[in-house]
This record gives structure tokens, sequence and C-alpha cells, in this order.
């Protein structure tokens, strides 16, 4: 067998990509900055907002068509060091994650600020008694910043520890932080005075481009998405959409905000200040609009700072991975399949950083980094187009080429030679020690130059003008992989061109890149190499035709549920342990989105015996049923010595007065349409009909009886399972032999309306199950 590429799972849609460049963007731009730029650029800094975001545009259109190109993890870094070669993606690769170290500090030490000013906190002191003849017996700590130090511990544990929900989270801190400032701004225009805007340019055009570069930061996290762009569906649309949306409504935003912040804080009060937006909601709106927008501050910056983190980790992955750093620096742990040496150094220096510089200067430090950084995006998407590689070829590409980038680096020159002396010494000993740290190590371990590498993520093979009918098999356990496949089998024989499709999915935490695993996991990628393996051999002992995908993925579900669209599956055959969830989930979390999503038929199989044996089907009025009878005498007819017995149990009811032998009648005469809607013969199946005042009771005891149950999905919902309760599933939790439940083509009702609806229909049907 040829060696498996892992395929790479996109599950980032463009509210995700919003999402994401918002919560790295809305932070210490409009909580912390507006104050101290005011000491800048007087009312200007209204414009400083503005004129920032259009300096950071070129970097973000570049890095939206270099994305679609090379989708991988390390983002800018990877599009630097591929355009202009690794000398220039080292400085690149250590500026960002520098960059992002400032940025998550300045977002903690800012956001514990604004604690400070609804509660004020103690000083606490550190006794060092070792350590006395160098600092002191003793260090003292004000509140504030042992706060942030502490939150900073917390937000690097849940990095570590790879809390899934990191992601979802951070969603939700975003919308409930943009509810919030969209509420001040509202609130707030009535309040606004003209005199606030008075000498509008009396700092001049020094004081307007230094406040511009100080709050160039706020627009940091616009790009950062770029280091995830392996993860984002439909990146050719979502990237630069998602981009452009996201920098769009920021500067709006920002624009609005410092806006009303002029207008409403006396001048001298806010020009300096590290709370101005305490300063402006407390005179109008009392404590109770303090502590609305300290849980707006709070929400912001540590979701900034969050992201920083959750970022910050594809910068030394892909730097080792291309031999500019050690190998440890890239490493994944695996235990916790999270990269656990990236971020606790990169959490661990932006505690050294709140511990040891002021706001004003970590702001402007981080900001030279990335002006470093966007310069060199733009320099790289020009050295792309002028040598036009043949795998270059992105889905999206920037307009009014290659002036846009050419504003964009002349800007950035010109932005980084108004910063304070600290800022400078940052942006320009960035470049100095990222090339001798190169000249040092990195030339030692590389050969290569720029744009000779192409990307390494791979796509699900395209579809052929002559489809084949497949049948999607998801394999994880070794001991029902045979089980699973002669199922598919039996349906694939039925035609002439057919083939199984395998698929096994490597899942990872959504603290770590998709890559990251695939570099990094050997074992666990031995063990799904091993397992596809065998699928081919179990397939050519039976004589059908097998592809096989191995997918590097978040989540198992949507990965199987691409694949099963990707390929246009006619059907699934996948395993289930028949134990129902009791809570969210009935079938399991990985089943359920499975069973009421997938498009076409499906079969569930809880594997107890290696083969059909005495096979019965549960007849009933269900939608399913002639499917599950259809299936059954497939996997019957390709076994030798196995029969079928079609199976209806029909109820009494107190209240009708049916005889028996009607009830019977009945039975018969349904087990006979879905035997012939199935196809089958009169002489390839028996027929049982039974009279019992327990239906369930009935048919969960008729179940052993059998070697082989099949039952119909007769209800697909979570909705419906919830209400009505799952008798198909009780059976697959109690049968002795194997059971199968099979689901037809389409989907779930969406809604509880459509599920009793379904359910009234249901009720109409003659018969059971």
């Amino acid at each position: 067998m040829p060696e498996q590429e892992q395929e790479l799972k996109r599950d980032l849609g463009l509210a995700s990509v919003v999402a994401i460049s918002m919560g790295a963007m809305i932070g210490s731009g409009i909580f912390i900055l507006p104050g101290l730029a005011m000491a800048e650029a007087g009312p200007a800094v209204i414009l400083a907002f503005v004129l920032a975001a259009v300096l950071v545009l070129p970097a973000a259109v570049s890095i939206a068509e270099l994305g679609t190109a090379m989708p991988e993890a390390g983002g800018d870094y990877i599009f630097i060091e591929r355009g202009m070669g690794p000398g220039a993606g080292t400085v690149a690769g250590l500026g960002t994650w520098l960059m992002l170290m400032f940025k998550g500090a300045l977002a903690l030490v800012g956001g514990m600020a604004y604690v400070v000013a609804v509660r004020p906190l103690p000083t606490y002191e550190f006794g060092l008694p070792f350590a006395a003849p160098y600092v002191g017996s003793a260090i003292t700590l004000p509140g504030m910043e042992m706060l942030a130090v502490t939150v900073g511990v917390i937000l690097i544990a849940i990095n570590i520890f790879g809390v899934k929900q990191t992601g979802g989270i951070q969603t939700v801190m975003v919308i409930i932080m943009l509810f919030i400032l969209a509420a001040f701004v509202a609130f707030s225009l009535p309040n606004i005075e003209t005199e606030g805007y008075e000498g509008f340019f009396d700092e001049g055009t020094v004081g307007l481009l230094g406040a511009t570069a100080m709050v160039l930061i706020s627009y940091g996290g616009v790009t950062k998405v770029a280091a995830v762009s392996e993860e984002i569906e439909d990146p050719g649309r979502n990237l630069p959409l998602g981009l452009l949306l996201s920098l769009g409504i920021t500067t709006v935003l920002y624009a609005l905000i410092v806006a009303v912040l002029v207008g409403v804080v006396e001048p001298d009060l806010l020009a300096g200040s590290e709370t101005p937006m305490v300063d402006a909601v407390e005179p109008f709106f009392g404590f109770a609009g303090v502590v609305l927008i300290v849980l707006a501050a709070m929400l912001a910056l540590i979701s900034t700072a969050n992201a920083g983190i959750l970022t910050a980790s594809r910068y030394p992955f892909a730097l080792s991975r291309d031999d500019l750093l050690p190998e440890f620096f890239g490493s994944v742990n695996d235990r916790l399949h999270t990269p656990v040496v990236a971020i606790l150094i990169t959490g661990g220096a932006m505690l050294v950083i709140i511990l040891t510089l002021p706001v004003e200067e970590i702001a402007k430090t981080a900001g030279a980094f990335q002006i470093v950084v966007y310069v060199l995006v733009n320099i790289a998407l020009v050295a792309f187009r002028v040598r036009d590689p043949v795998w270059y070829e992105p889905d999206f590409r920037s307009p009014a080429y290659p002036w846009v980038q050419i504003f964009g680096v002349v800007g950035g020159v010109g932005i980084l030679t108004q910063m304070d002396t600290l800022p400078l010494i940052g942006g320009v000993g960035i470049v100095v020690l990222g090339f001798a740290w190169y000249l040092v190590y990195g030339r030692k371990q590389v050969e290569r130059e720029g744009i000779l590498r192409e990307a390494v993520a791979t796509g699900i093979e395209k579809e052929q003008k002559d489809r084949p009918y497949r049948v999607v098999v998801p394999v994880a356990r070794p001991e029902e992989e045979r089980g699973l496949l002669q199922m598919a089998a039996s349906s694939a024989s039925r035609h002439v061109d057919a083939e199984i499709v395998a698929v096994n999915v490597l899942t990872v935490p959504y603290q770590t890149s998709l890559s990251q695993e695939v570099a990094f996991e050997e074992e666990r990628l031995e063990r799904q190499r091993e397992l596809l393996e065998k699928a081919r051999e179990i397939t050519e002992e039976l004589g059908v035709g097998l592809r096989t995908h191995a997918v590097v993925a978040h989540d198992v579900s949507d990965a199987v549920l691409d694949i099963v669209n990707d390929e246009q599956a006619d059907e699934i055959v996948m395993g289930w342990h028949g134990r129902r969830k009791l809570r969210e989930n009935v079938l399991g979390s990985n089943i359920d989105p499975i069973v009421e999503k997938a498009p076409c038929e499906i079969r569930l199989v809880k594997q107890r015996n290696d083969e059909i044996g005495d096979a019965a089907v549960f007849v009933g009025g269900g939608p399913h049923a002639p499917v599950a009878v259809e299936h059954a005498a497939y996997s019957v007819r390709a076994e030798e010595g196995a029969t079928l017995t079609l199976v209806n149990v029909q109820e009494r009811d107190d209240d009708d007065e049916t005889e028996d032998d009607e009830l019977v009648e009945r039975g018969q005469r349904l087990i006979e349409e879905s035997a012939e809607e199935a196809g089958l013969e009169p002489d390839e199946y028996e027929a049982e009909v039974m009279v019992a005042d327990d239906a369930e009771e009935t048919l969960l005891a008729t179940a052993d009886r059998f070697d082989t149950v099949y039952v119909g999905a007769t209800r697909l919902s979570v909705v419906e399972r919830t209400v009505f309760g799952t008798l198909p599933e009780k059976i697959g939790e109690n049968a002795s032999g194997t059971v199968v439940i099979v689901r037809g083509e389409g989907g779930a009702p969406r809604s509880i309306r459509q599920s009793i609806i379904n359910r009234l229909r249901q009720e109409t049907s003659q018969g059971q199950v």
C-alpha cells in the first residue's frame, strides 16, 4: 500500500474567521490605548485609529492571498519564509512570536487596571532570603500585576490541557463584548460636547504619527487567523472576506468609541488614562455602568490574551519544522496532544513582560514587531508574483497589485521612524537578532532559498465524471473492522461499478495545529496507517475496490460528513457500541450528527457475531423498514446458509376491539408490502407475526433468538428520541447478537414541529416499531 497522506480537516467557517480575528483585535486597542494615544495626538487620536487601519490593510490583503496559496500552520512566517528565504523567515517567525507575547501581556495588565477601577487591590510582598545579596530580602508586587499574572497562569493552563471549549468561549466573548460596546456608543452619543474636539490638530503631524504608531497594535489580530488558515473551510472566500470584514467592523467601532471618548471625557482626564472607558461611563451611568464596562474590558482583554497564547504555538512549531529552531520548540505532548513547550515559553515570557515594563512601552514595542512583519509580508507577496512558481495558485488575488504592497512597505517604514527609542530598538533589534540566529544556527540546518517548498496540506481526491456506487466506512477499532467492511461489500456487490471508502479520523485538541499532530504524533499515525492497511487487505479478499482517507481533524463527525459530501457517498456503514447516551447525545457524540445530517443511507452496526447467520428484520410502520429489509436481504444472499425472517409485532389496544386474527393479517400485509418494496421474492424469507400486550417487551425478547437483527431507525432526530423514546436503540443496547440500525436517505427533522408531524404520521401507520 502506498504511504497514506494525512488530510487536514477544514472546520472554520466565515463566522469563525471573523470571531478569531476580531477576538484578537478588540481589546487593548479600545480599552487601554485611547488615553495614552490622546496624550500624543490630542483629539486627532480619532484619525490615528483610522490611519492605523489603512496602514494594516495592505498586509491584510497580502496575507489573504498568501493564505489561500499556502494554508499551513505558521501564517505570515510561512509566507515570508517561502517567499524571501529562511533568513527573513526567521526574523518574521521570531518577530510575530514576540509581538504576540507583548500584545498578550498588554491585554492582561490593561484588563487588571479595569478591575482596580472597581475594587482596589492590595500590594503583595514576597520574601526572598536567598536572593538578598542581589535584589534585597523581599520584592513588592502591586495587586494589579499580581492579578494579571494569576489570570495569565490560568490561561496558560487552559491551553496546555487542551480545553476544547476555548474556541467556543472566544466566539461568545466577542459577541457579548460587541453588544456592550455598541450599547456604550448608543447611550453615550447624547452626552457628547463639541468642546472636546477643539484644537483637533494642535499636536501636528508628529503627534498624529506618534499616536498612530502606538495604536497600530490594536489591529494586530486581523492577520493572526492566517496562522490557522489550514483549518479554514473554503479559504478562497472565507479568509479574505473574513479578514476584510473584521478589519472594517473593528475600524468603524474603534473610530466611534474614540470619538465618543473625546467628546464626553475632559481632555486632561482622558490624556494618559489607562482606563478611558471607565472615565467616560462613570459620570453619566454611575457604578452600574462602570461594572458593565469593566465586564466588557475583562472579556475583551482576556480574549485577546487567550488568542495570543492559542496562536503563538504555531510559530515555534513552524520554525522548528523548518529546522530554524531546535526540535523541542515544536514538540507536542504525548498525553495532552498540545504544544506544551511553546505555550509555556510564550506564557512565561508574557508574565515577565507584565512584571518589568510599563504599559505604554509594551504597546509601542509590540507595534514595532508588528510593523516589521507587515513590511516583510508585503515584500514576500511581490516576490511570489514576480517569480510565479508553478504551484503558486491562490484562490484570492490582491487587488491593485503591486501598488497596495508598495504603500504597505513605505507606510510601515515611515511609521517605524516615528517611534520612541525602546520600540525602535526592538523593531530594528529583531531584524538584527533574527538574521544573526539564522547565520549562527539556521543556515547550518537548511539549504533552501525562498519559494522552493510546496504547501503540506493535501485535499480530498476530486470526483470523477463516471462516479461508482460509494460506501463510506469509518473505521476506528480493529476488532470490528472486518465485519463493517463485509457489510459494506454486500451493498457494493449489487453494483457493477462500486467501491468502499475507508476513513479513519485522528482527532487533536483545538489548541493544536492539525499539521503539528501530523508531524509529531508518529505512534498514533502508525496505528492509523495499520488500520487502513488492514482494510485494504480485507477488501482485496472480498473482491471490492477500496480507497482510504487518513484524516487529522478537531471533530470526528464533521470530518466524516465532509468526506461523505465530497465523495457524494451513497451509503455509510459505521460501528456503534450499543450503549445509549442519557444526556445530550443519544447514540454518541460522534454518531448523532452523522445520523441526523448525512444525506445518504446509513447502517449502524453493533457487532457481536462474525457471521450473519439467522437474521431477522423487525418490520413496522416506520419509513425505514423497507430499507432495513433490503439491506438484510443483500447480506443474507452473500453468506451461504444464512436465513432471513421478517418479524412484525402487533400490540393489543384495550380501546380497540380488533381481534387477534385481524391483527395478524394486518402484520402479514405489512411484511408483504415491505418485502415487495425491497424487491424480495416470497421464497427468500420467512414471515412471523406476533400479537402482544407490550410490543416493545416482545421485540426485545425476540431479538435474542436471532444472530443478527435489522431494525429501521423510525425516529431520526434527537428531539424525537427525547420526547417519544428510542426502541431501535434499546434493541441495539440489549440484544445479545449483532444489531444493525438502518436509516434511509435524508436527514433528520430540524424542529419540534416537524418531529411531531412525523410522529403523527407514524401513529396513523399500521404496526409498531
